[in-house]
């Protein structure tokens, strides 16, 4: 049996092979996690935007990532200084220092971890309520590995990545220093799809799962993009001269190319390979070349085009595309945003009617079970009982039996003291409101 978390199609592919699994039955469950919130902000000052963020996370556990040792020790040293329960941790430490990072996370001693790759496997904690990327990571599947420690138990989640193309930049630099071969063409691949990615406007959960091959055509309106949707206009027209073009060069060359062939630029790679003389040649020169690219990676993210990671990227059309080729279908896509906005617009998607008081006591309370007994807070109630129970106020045990996460065998452990915390929170209530 091989199982793997987060594999694209030609990574599963290359596992069968490598394996020699003649004809392997293989199951794929869905890589859709509805309660995380995707959200892309234009990096300016990192620090100063950081600080903002966790402001609006009070209290909760939450994990950052850096790209490098230095700046997850220039990151958590901030944050302690402004009073944050926070720890850094890096393949640098030692194996004790690691080991009491993440024990102390577990048993919510500390907040946030900064940290780089070298944290998370094996991470098992349900009620991690945001991931921060403060640098872009190099491919989605880490992308995706570290976004998903978040919302483990389902409750709402954020999942938050400060971009600047500057550092999308470096990471490329640092990948021409490798040596020519399939894996850095591969590595190429996957970090030109995680620069797609930050660029997007189309709906982000649609690009993360198209890249792992689970088509969907609904927006998810529950990420950046859709929560402020940039301005749509009838895309139709450049669709055709896009994915024209991609057919005219025989599919067999990558974005930068095709739209260099349908802007009319006069190089001497164009001019070698004959497409100076194509019907698409030139077609599209009244567009920037970055307005260009906008057009292609929607077409790819709407499942249009496919980029093939076993070819040196070469854009190639799907059946998809057919129909809007033939011009039977109209095809409506974002207009491109030539620089990143900064996306701020905040909502209540995932807000729960809940008394926030009473929550706060109710963790206070698991806080001290937990340390008394030497166990992490959640194996008492993770944060979607606490929530519940804040919600349902039950004041039996008939009552607090109907909570989800609380069984018999808990209920006769804490039941008690839980009820006895809310009895005195509901008393309180009753005496504030009748002096008040």
């Amino acid at each position: 049996m091989a199982l793997t978390a987060t594999a694209d199609d030609t990574t599963r592919q290359d596992i069968c092979q490598r394996l020699a699994l003649a004809d392997p039955h293989v199951y794929l469950g869905s890589f859709d996690r509805p309660n995380i919130r995707y959200t892309l902000i234009e990096k300016h000052k990192p620090l100063a935007q950081l600080t903002q963020f966790l402001a609006t996370q009070s209290g909760q556990s939450g994990i950052v990532y850096c790209n490098s040792r230095k700046r997850v020790e220039q990151v958590a040293e901030k944050l302690i200084d402004g009073n944050i329960r926070a720890a850094a941790y890096h393949a640098g430490m030692t194996n004790e220092q690691r080991a009491w990072v993440q024990e102390a996370f577990q048993r919510d001693d500390v907040q946030i971890v900064v940290a780089t790759v070298a944290f998370g496997m094996g991470i098992n904690k349900p009620n991690v309520r945001f991931v921060v990327h403060y640098d872009i990571p190099r491919n989605i599947e880490s992308y995706y590995q570290e976004t998903g420690r978040a919302g483990r138990d389902g409750l709402p989640a954020e999942a938050v990545m400060f971009y600047d193309p500057s550092d999308l930049g470096w990471l490329h630099r640092c990948l021409e220093e490798k040596p020519d071969g399939p894996q850095k063409q591969v590595e190429s691949h996957k970090l030109n799809a995680m620069g797609a990615f930050a660029e997007a406007l189309t709906c982000r959960r649609l690009v993360l799962l198209n890249y792992f091959g689970e088509y969907r055509n609904q927006p998810c309106g529950n990420c950046d993009v859709c929560l402020d949707p940039p301005t749509l206009f009838d895309a139709t027209e450049q669709a055709q001269k896009a994915l024209s073009c991609v057919y005219r060069v025989n599919q067999s060359f990558g974005v930068g190319y095709t739209v260099e062939v349908l802007r009319g630029m006069q190089n001497q790679r164009i001019k070698e390979h004959g497409h100076d003389k194509i019907s698409t040649y030139g077609l599209g020169k009244e567009f920037s070349h970055e307005y260009w690219v906008s057009i292609f990676r929607q077409l790819i993210h709407r499942g249009y085009l496919v980029q093939n990671i076993a070819r040196s990227s070469v854009l190639q059309l799907t059946e998809e595309a057919r129909p809007v080729l033939r011009g039977e279908v109209a095809l409506e896509l974002a207009v491109p945003r030539l620089g990143l906005a900064p996306r701020t617009k905040a909502d209540k998607l995932g807000k729960r009617n809940y008394d926030k008081k009473l929550f706060a006591k109710l963790r206070k309370l698991r806080k001290a079970i937990a340390d008394e007994e030497d166990i992490p807070p959640y194996v008492v109630f993770n944060d979607a009982t606490l929530i519940e129970m804040a919600e349902m106020i039950p004041t039996s045990q008939g009552e607090m039996l109907a909570v989800n996460g609380v069984g018999q065998r808990k209920l006769e452990k804490y039941g008690d003291v839980f009820l006895d915390v809310i009895e005195d929170h509901i008393t309180l209530n009753h005496s504030e409101s009748h002096y008040g």
